[in-house]
């Protein structure tokens, strides 16, 4: 039988301190800090211990619902048929589509065309329970209308909804957050995590007696708004979205003592979820007290799944929706977010991986695709790639190795020309390898203050240009723009990699502007077409070799010209622009082993003078033209730390033990 699968997707988490892939923090809080509460997460901790963690992982929409839309198609939230549908309605010479959550829904071709629709047609049982959000009426008028008219009718189910969400193919949808709480969806309830684990404890249950694989779906509504203090001290655990429960829910690890099986009430339950929050931790209470309440979720999930004898046969992938610090903006603490996935049938070396490819949520639909071995792959259309070859070919080194705390980078995934999106209303980002561009769009606003992006940018310190760019590698709070206020850049040697992101994004536009027919085409820094197999233009620039040299206590040899650092504080030579590939190492990555070799030219003679020291990331006092072959980013373990704190590069760093 196929492994089975369960998406644990929780509302508004926040990237904790230590966990794998925090991003540096934002220009006026670079060293922020949100700490877990002292007990842990120790079941959603479990999952990357257990299994892979990805250091490098994106959405490319920082918002609840179109991150939604894009986890289950596969797709940018620009390809939604109600967001083109939309977007036209209101202006028809728009050429990018509004990404945002009423315009992103699972509705009309993506109510038939998406993960779920995928899996059910393979013989999996598909469910979901939580928050919702993605409902064909569920937002507007029109949501409005249809539950006054079920008011009216006396009908105080909430089968409509579930209705609509089986269209997108669920067989099961129960413990439904059909939308935001506050809202127009009101009633006498608030947050019901007890009322939603039942369900989906039950469908587990359900599918294993049936002997049929299942797909899960499963989205708290914590620690989003409204408060989860509130909801835990004055909710009652039998109002529900469905109406008044009979009586409370059963779960255990939560109202079931997980090792005795002695009920108890509800409250008291709760009770021990308000006793595991730190006192002190009084800014993160919320996000705290739902972290707990979440990972008590996930402990009822995997007791089913041991009670089953199916934990080992079940692909668990937990992950945020989105960053929190800059939420609906378009910076890595909107974009960036912790995610992890346990599968054992992967190989022993799979375990307490950290992987560290360039990735994005669109891909976890091809690479479950892929480990399940369904068919309709070729056929679906969707921007993500399966990531699942180069993740055995670095479980292989490790195995090869014989060495469980190898973490190889995975420097040649996807080849060496990967660029990925991110989308919120009118704007865009790509990033490709170690850089990123932002482009804050003036139309058809009359106001770039009208874009969430530089709103929230400037609440937090970043730059209110609205053409950006970024080395990430070295800048991970993205606090030096490389670009001024007319979007050129500041060095010379960024022309060409901007050149390259202007390119990127004229392809990416054009293959999801609203009026464009619809193909799946991967754009990278030539622009290329990759389906059609033609660039929209080509760099002129012309190859100019660039010298590594080995260190020599602490300081650059003399001879490191043009693209190289030199870090006393590192002993190390590194290339300044890390993804040009002008050199690479014959042995660690970014110039951990001394022993360099040139890809384009012989080396040039070195100069009888040393370079004046340049911090990694500055402008080079010699610029130079590169023609790009740009790689992903590739993260040296050497530099993950156990302490907490993030390293010099704003990249994540090694869980807590």
């Amino acid at each position: 039988m196929p492994p089975n699968v369960i998406f644990f997707q929780p509302d508004d988490l926040p990237f904790y301190d230590g966990y794998i892939g925090q991003p540096t923090g934002a220009p006026n809080s670079p060293n922020r800090k949100i700490p877990p509460p002292s007990s842990g997460y120790p079941y959603y901790e479990s999952i990357f211990e257990s299994g892979v963690a990805f250091s490098n992982a994106q959405v490319v929409s920082p918002a609840c619902g179109t991150s939604r839309y894009a986890t289950l198609t596969g797709r940018y939230p620009s390809r939604s048929e109600s967001g083109r549908t939309k977007t036209l309605n209101n202006d028809s010479s728009e050429t990018r589509v509004q990404a945002t959550i009423p315009f992103t829904k699972l509705m009309d071709s993506d109510s038939e065309q998406n993960a779920v629709q995928l899996f059910k047609a393979a013989g999996y049982k598909t469910g979901v329970a939580g928050k919702w959000h993605l409902t064909k009426s569920g937002s507007g008028s029109a949501g409005e209308k249809l539950r006054e008219a079920k008011r009216r009718a006396g009908d105080t189910t909430i089968k409509v909804v579930q209705d609509e969400i089986k269209q997108c193919g669920f067989d099961f949808a129960d413990g439904i957050y059909w939308e935001n709480m506050g809202g127009i969806f009101v009633g006498d309830f608030t947050h019901n995590m007890e009322w939603v684990t039942e369900k989906a404890v039950g469908f587990i249950a359900d599918a294993a007696d049936a002997g049929q694989p299942f797909f899960l779906y499963f989205n708290p509504s914590v620690p989003h708004s409204p408060l989860v203090s509130d909801a835990l001290e004055n909710g009652d655990c039998l109002e529900t979205p469905a109406g008044l429960l009979a009586e409370e829910p059963a779960v255990r690890h939560m109202t079931v003592d997980g090792s005795t099986g002695t009920a108890v009430s509800c409250a008291t339950y709760r009770q021990t979820v308000e006793d595991r929050q730190d006192e002190t931790q009084t800014s993160i209470i919320e996000q705290n007290l739902g972290g707990i309440w979440i990972d008590d979720s996930l402990a009822a999930l995997m007791a089913m799944l041991d009670e089953k004898g199916i934990k080992d046969d079940t692909i668990i992938v937990t992950m945020m929706d989105h960053g929190i610090i800059t939420k609906m903006a378009l910076f890595e603490n909107g974009n960036r977010v912790h995610l992890s996935m346990r599968y054992p049938k992967l190989g022993e070396y799979a375990e307490n991986l950290i992987y560290d490819g360039q990735v994005t949520h669109l891909d976890l639909v091809a690479t479950l695709m892929d480990i399940c071995e369904m068919a309709g792959r070729e056929g679906y259309e969707m921007d993500g790639e399966s990531f699942l070859g180069d993740l055995q070919r670095v479980i292989g080194n490790r195995g090869s190795n014989n060495d469980k705390n190898l973490y190889p980078s995975s420097d040649d995934w996807s080849g060496t020309n990967r660029c990925t999106f991110a989308e919120y209303e009118w704007d865009r980002s790509v990033r490709c390898g170690c850089y990123k561009y932002i482009d804050i769009s003036e139309l058809p606003r009359g106001s770039l203050l009208e874009s969430t992006t530089m709103a929230r940018g400037a609440q937090n310190g970043y730059s209110t240009y609205n053409k950006q760019m970024y080395n990430v590698r070295v800048d991970g709070g993205e606090s030096s723009n490389l670009l001024d206020a007319s979007g050129n850049a500041i060095s010379s040697s960024d022309v060409e990699m901007l050149a390259g992101f202007l390119r990127a994004l004229q392809c990416h536009d054009s293959r999801t502007a609203p009026g464009a027919d619809r193909r799946y085409v991967n754009c990278n820094l030539d622009g290329e077409d990759v389906d059609a197999g033609s660039p929209i233009s080509s760099p002129t620039s012309s190859p100019t070799a660039t010298m590594c040299l080995e260190t020599n206590s602490g300081n650059c040899l003399s001879g490191a010209n043009a693209g190289v650092a030199c870090c006393d504080a590192g002993a190390q030579c590194e290339r300044r622009d890390a993804n040009f590939g002008q050199c690479k190492t014959t042995g660690c990555p970014y110039g951990r082993d001394p022993a360099w070799e040139c890809e384009t030219a012989a080396p040039t003679k070195a100069p009888t003078t040393s370079p004046p020291t340049v911090p990694p990331g500055s402008p080079s006092a010699s610029p130079t033209t590169l023609t790009p072959t740009y790689e992903p980013h590739k993260q040296p373990h050497e530099f993950r730390r156990l302490d907490g704190d993030s390293d010099s590069y704003g990249y994540g760093v090694a869980h807590r033990k």
